[in-house]
């Protein structure tokens, strides 16, 4: 879904990036002030369940990396249909339609964050095996796979919520397309995504912590820094009309952004609360969550 923006005489990208900017540095501060950057997992928080025996657990986070990197370069990248992308257009601020194809198919949000999740599956599975095989976990992975679960936590969480109940509803009223959006790579990104790390938060055992709740956001600026950058020198296009820092409404369009991420992390760390707390009932809730979250039919009238 894109609107187009009214490109103003004033335009608001010195307030937008300045804002951005502030947000960034406080959430550095923040993750370093917390100790969440220094924060070390256990290899055995990473590669035990208590529901299923490890081998399963490592079995399933290779197939989650692998269907994420097979819908990335072979559904994706590799294919021969190009993708139609409904656009803002950097000069007019218009609504452009036009074909992507190639790697100028992982611009988007929602393939960073099918990225990411393929990263963190390969990462844990990686720790899982080597565990299995009796070999040593290279300790940078104990620091940096949490971050990234707690990220794609986040991500995965606010992408399935905001397709389903912004981005299809709104094109469905205003008769545009919707076929394009149920494809088998749109469903792994906007879809399979959430319903995977649903399942590691029940399966396994890594530890959300509270301080995570920062990192969405911190994602989300880079991919804002990124999408400026596409759109002013290469693309000439904004994939959203909301990452566009030009109108009026734009500063406050990126601290909702911000606040967005941290609210999608706390529904899934307090997922992961009640997990902890009693099994019988977080499973449900989760499933619940999960079932509310995608949606693999457009809708119909």
């Amino acid at each position: 879904m894109v609107r187009g923006n009214t490109l103003s005489e004033s335009p608001k990208t010195k307030v937008t990036f300045t804002i951005v900017t502030a947000v960034f540095i406080l959430l550095l501060w923040i993750g370093f002030a917390t100790d969440l950057f220094l924060h070390k997992a256990s290899t055995d928080s990473i590669v035990n369940s208590d529901l299923i025996p490890d081998i399963l657990l490592g079995l399933f986070r290779i197939a989650g990396a692998y269907l994420a990197f097979h819908t990335i370069v072979f559904w994706m990248v590799k294919s021969q249909r190009p993708a139609t992308m409904y656009s803002i257009n950097f000069h007019t601020g218009n609504v452009d339609q036009h074909q992507v194809e190639g790697i100028e198919r992982c611009v988007t949000f929602s393939s960073w964050q099918l990225i990411l999740c393929g990263i963190f599956f390969f990462l844990a599975g990686l720790v899982s095996w080597l565990t299995i095989f009796g070999m040593g976990v290279p300790s940078f992975l104990n620091r940096i796979i949490p971050l990234l679960y707690f990220m794609a936590l986040s991500a995965s969480s606010l992408t399935a919520i905001v397709v389903r109940y912004v981005i299809i509803p709104a094109d469905f009223k205003s008769n545009n397309p919707l076929e394009h959006l149920f494809l088998k790579h749109e469903q792994v990104m906007h879809n399979w995504t959430i319903i995977l790390l649903s399942v590691e938060l029940i399966l396994g055992s890594i530890e959300v912590l509270p301080e995570g709740v920062i990192l969405g956001g911190f994602l989300g600026g880079i991919y804002f820094y990124f999408a400026f950058v596409w759109a002013r020198y290469f693309g000439e296009y904004f994939v959203y009309d909301f990452i566009d820092p030009r109108p009026k409404t734009a500063p406050y369009a990126i601290v909702g952004l911000v606040v967005a991420f941290g609210l999608f992390f706390m529904t899934m760390y307090a997922l992961y609360l009640v997990l902890e707390w009693n099994q019988w009932v977080g499973i449900p809730l989760v499933a619940l969550f999960v079932q509310r979250s995608v949606l693999f039919k457009p809708p119909t009238k």
